[in-house]
């Protein structure tokens, strides 16, 4: 499927391309959906999503150089997405896990050193903006359920969290590249 005349093909509007191209990487994404979610519509829906969303940009498909591996991340984006959407998970750095590929143990003890960069630099924030950062990512409390609780207006929790983020950022920088490797 590598064919340079199929790419342009698909990338032209071809039809017949396109259902070619389905035929061949479908079956691989929907087992790397289902394996994740357990649930056929689901898993379905996720499929559809995504090979609509390729014939949507297929201008663009010549720039694909690993059409396997740019599947599977965006088979791996669809699933987080509807993870977090409709299982009410809440996707933090904890349990991003659950949609991951199991990588190599090298990018396993990178993945681990960036969450202890995070953790590190959480507890080394001042205590009011550690406290209302961990309220509203580690707790799931909106800006507004934290300004009643602690009495400040929403600006200042806001400010307070954007603070943190800041910091947690500066901190991992070096690192955003390989996390961006498997989301």
């Amino acid at each position: 499927m590598s064919d340079p005349s199929w790419i342009e093909r698909l990338a032209a509007g071809d039809q017949h391309a396109f259902a070619d191209f389905y035929e061949c990487y479908w079956q691989q994404v929907y087992n790397k959906v289902y394996r994740k979610i357990q649930q056929v519509e689901a898993t379905e829906d996720i499929v559809h999503d995504l090979f609509l969303s390729i014939w949507k940009n297929r201008s663009r498909i010549h720039e694909v150089l690993n059409m396997s591996a740019y599947l599977m991340s965006g088979a791996r984006y669809l699933t987080f997405k509807y993870l977090d959407k409709e299982k009410g998970i809440h996707m933090d750095m904890e349990n991003i896990e659950l949609i991951l590929p199991d990588p190599p143990l090298e990018d396993r003890l990178h993945y681990r050193y960036i969450l202890d960069l995070a953790h590190e630099e959480i507890e080394n924030l001042p205590e009011k903006c550690k406290l209302i950062f961990k309220e509203s990512r580690f707790n799931h409390k909106t800006i507004d359920e934290i300004a009643m609780e602690y009495g400040l207006s929403k600006s200042t929790v806001e400010n307070q969290i954007n603070k943190a983020i800041k910091r947690i950022r500066l901190k991992t920088s070096g690192f955003y590249a390989f996390l961006y490797l498997y989301l």
